[in-house]
């Protein structure tokens, strides 16, 4: 059973949040983070690990990426590991990219395992996710570490080619964002020195494969900004038959960016990074229409849901996006007006909570 606590409300509550750097002996090194949660940390909340980009910082990802924010009003951690050194003196992670000895893969593994432990966070709601290096470390972790980190999310980031083909035992949910004219990282690819880059479509390939999804939907998201001239596609595969999903955010005109924080104001990288592990973690991607056992709180119909006794109701569409939230007392009714599928999460007064599918 999944254990999660997202808050519906955090006001009043402090955070542990802290620009002193923190430290992790690992492997005869002091390896340093940054973490951000509120305080106190809920039981069974979430973990979100954010990679910072070749060359880039932990200090500098979470001034710019707004997780620390988000994770004081959602109710989880989010720590900021920094890199080392590779051969040439540049901050880096080692994504097997060959250019250091630095076991970087166990490192994340050691802190996580220690973070959990330490502040009893969810062992199943635990993500990883980057800009560029920070993306390329993220894909690493789900073909070597998928019994850790339960979903992974890239940025601009891809595969090296060490990585690519891999077929780890256990397939994980992946959340991409990539811009078609990003220069750093090419959406179709590229040669670097003696070893080529995938494009992104044939990563998405490759996971798509090996989750074996059936359906893809694709939705142009609205444009933010006329003057703007990037506009994205979402590209939801899903379908699989344990679950798993793959959501592709393709920013067309999109460069080498954390968007939302600058480049495209059409999609908020956090909020949507944030929104896939969220539904992740309350198992939206599955095809189990009651997740947890005990008593129900709804009646689920093909008009909608009735309560059963109060609740508070979360709602998802079809973006794992969410929608909605309220409250219902016994014997309310409620209709979705999406008429796609919508994921409820109910909490009810005794904190337990339940997953439910809704479909039309």
């Amino acid at each position: 059973m999944i254990r999660f606590s997202l808050l519906v409300s955090l006001i009043g509550l402090t955070s542990l949040t802290s620009n002193a750097q923190l430290e992790f002996e690992h492997d005869g090194l002091t390896r340093t983070y940054y973490m951000d949660a509120p305080d106190p940390i809920p039981a069974g909340a979430p973990l979100v690990v954010v990679l910072h980009g070749y060359t880039s910082s932990a200090i500098l990802i979470r001034a710019y990426s707004n997780w620390d924010e988000l994770a004081l009003s959602e109710g989880f951690v989010a720590v900021f590991p920094q890199g080392t050194e590779d051969n040439f003196g540049i901050n880096h992670w080692n994504a097997n990219f060959g250019n250091s000895d630095t076991d970087d893969h166990s490192f994340l593994v050691a802190l996580v395992q220690h973070l959990q432990a330490e502040y009893d966070l969810s062992p199943d709601c635990t993500y990883s996710c980057g800009m560029s290096n920070g993306g390329f470390m993220s894909y690493s972790l789900a073909c070597e570490h998928p019994d850790v980190f339960s979903a992974i999310g890239s940025v601009t980031g891809s595969m090296t080619p060490a990585d690519v083909g891999c077929t780890p035992e256990e397939i994980v949910s992946i959340i991409h964002l990539h811009g078609t004219e990003d220069s750093t990282v090419p959406y179709e690819g590229s040669n670097w020195g003696n070893w080529g880059l995938q494009s992104v479509p044939s990563i998405v390939n490759h996971w798509t494969g090996l989750m074996e999804t059936t359906s893809l939907e694709q939705t142009a998201l609205p444009n933010q900004e006329i003057l703007d001239v990037t506009s994205v596609d979402f590209l939801r595969y899903a379908g699989a038959p344990s679950g798993q999903e793959f959501h592709h955010y393709r920013v067309n005109g999109g460069g080498h960016e954390w968007f939302g924080a600058w480049g495209s104001p059409d999609v908020d990288a956090t909020a949507v990074l944030w929104d896939f592990f969220s539904a992740q973690c309350t198992g939206a991607f599955t095809d189990v229409r009651v997740l947890e056992d005990g008593a129900k709180w709804l009646d689920v119909t093909a008009d909608g849901i009735r309560s059963l006794q109060p609740c508070t109701v979360e709602a998802f569409n079809v973006l794992g996006q969410r929608s909605a939230s309220f409250r219902l007392m016994a014997g309310e009714s409620w209709k979705p007006e999406d008429a796609r599928m919508t994921v409820l999460r109910v909490t009810g007064e005794d904190g337990r909570v339940q997953t439910v599918k809704w479909t039309r």
